[in-house]
């Protein structure tokens, strides 16, 4: 029998019993879709997050205190502005921006009704390493910095909750802190996009100039809880991590007392645990495909079991173990290749359905090595546990077969 005829025979044995044939496949189809659909959302998840860091700017480093319980930090290694302008004559470095932050409570369009808020000092240099998609007034100018002017740039989502419509440049923002009331003069709007929005479990980001935070906050040393340093070279940014962390020792006669952390950085770790995760998961899912493999095994002893006298007629007819061990295995590869090929559809749809319940607006991603790996498993599958039964039927005596009943 020619590789054809076999690989025809197998394929008309395989679709002669249809329902048994779906239902042997039924394992293999649910464990490579639940495969496709877990690393599809998880590779989408990934992307959104990604753009999210990469919009703080991926040659950013990030500047703070480190903790250390044995020796309390003194005032004089305190990071102060003071400490962003010394940063910045650095030629590895591009501009330094200085952040403080304080909570406070926004007034809504009742009286009665207020929102948590998170205020965030700062300066007109924070729009160059992070990406704030300004669509009414302005940002920050080097002017509202320099006077300590009271205004704000609120996101769109707090500008709606306060006063009704996205366009509130000129209003007026009561907040209320721990010490006061104040007000803030609106000059900017900025975008939020949904999925930032609803990744954003804490409060909103209202921006305000760090010197003016500083004034009513009383923090007259100016000190500061971050400096945003943005990097020239992406390239060198672990070098440029290094530098920064030894020209602030220097500068504040300290050895080892800030951490310098790069977007980059937060980026690879958060995409090896979210690949660790997905990994795991997707592990999980596979064993789905290991009983549907077993399943496939099963029914392919049975199959033997049922064709045991046609086994002995093509033996008598000259068909060696080869062919009958050939045939049998290219069933249960085709057992397995077709589920394989339904899952991925159904994983494909599946996914985009799944992303759809979920909290969260995600695009999965399905690259074609996630297609090609599981096609390869669904095969590899019906390899494994389709010798077992192809060698069952190869090894028949074709005298007993015949008498076989």
């Amino acid at each position: 029998m020619s590789f054809f005829e076999s690989v025809g025979s197998a394929a008309y044995s395989v679709f002669a019993n249809r329902m048994r044939s779906v239902l042997t496949m039924l394992g293999i189809i649910i464990g490579i879709s639940a495969v496709i659909m877990i690393t599809s959302i998880g590779a989408g998840f990934a992307n959104s997050m990604n753009d999210i860091f990469a919009g703080f700017g991926i040659a950013t480093l990030q500047v703070n205190m480190r903790n250390n319980m044995n020796e309390p930090a003194t005032r004089s290694d305190m990071l102060t502005l003071d400490s962003a302008e010394f940063l910045k004559s650095h030629p590895d470095v591009l501009t330094v921006t200085p952040l403080n932050f304080a909570s406070a409570r926004a007034q809504l369009r009742l009286p009665t009704d207020t929102t948590s808020v998170s205020i965030q000092g700062t300066t007109e240099t924070l729009a160059e390493v992070q990406t704030i998609d300004v669509v009414f007034g302005r940002f920050l100018a080097e002017m509202d910095v320099e006077r300590a002017t009271p205004v704000a740039v609120i996101d769109s989502r707090l500008a709606r909750d306060a006063f009704g419509r996205a366009n509130v440049v000129g209003e007026t923002l009561r907040t209320t802190f721990g010490f006061g009331t104040v007000d803030l003069q609106i000059i900017g709007v900025y975008r939020v996009d949904e999925f930032t929005a609803q990744m954003s479990w804490g409060p909103t980001t209202i921006y305000v100039p760090i010197t003016y935070l500083n004034r009513i906050t009383n923090n007259l040393d100016g000190v500061v809880n971050t400096l945003m340093v943005a990097a020239t070279d992406t390239d060198q940014i672990n070098q440029t991590a290094a530098e920064v962390s030894r020209l602030l020792s220097l500068k504040h006669g300290n050895e080892d007392r800030y951490n310098v952390t790069s977007m980059m950085s937060q980026i690879d770790e958060f995409n090896e645990i979210l690949g660790a995760v997905t990994g795991f998961v997707a592990l999980v899912a596979f064993i789905s495909l290991v009983v549907g493999g077993i399943g496939v095994m099963n029914i392919m002893l049975v199959t033997v079991t049922e064709r045991t006298k046609e086994i002995g007629i093509r033996k008598s007819l000259g068909a060696t173990d080869g062919n009958i061990q050939f045939q049998f295995l290219i069933e249960a590869m085709i057992l397995t290749a077709t589920g394989g090929a339904i899952g991925i559809v159904l994983g494909y749809y599946g996914a985009y359905a799944m992303s759809g319940l979920l909290p969260i607006d995600i695009v999965p991603s399905i690259d074609a090595w996630t297609v090609a790996g599981t096609v390869a498993a669904s095969s590899l599958i019906g390899i494994i546990f389709g010798v077992y039964p192809a060698r069952k039927a190869a090894k028949l005596d074709p005298i007993e077969a015949l008498r076989y009943e």
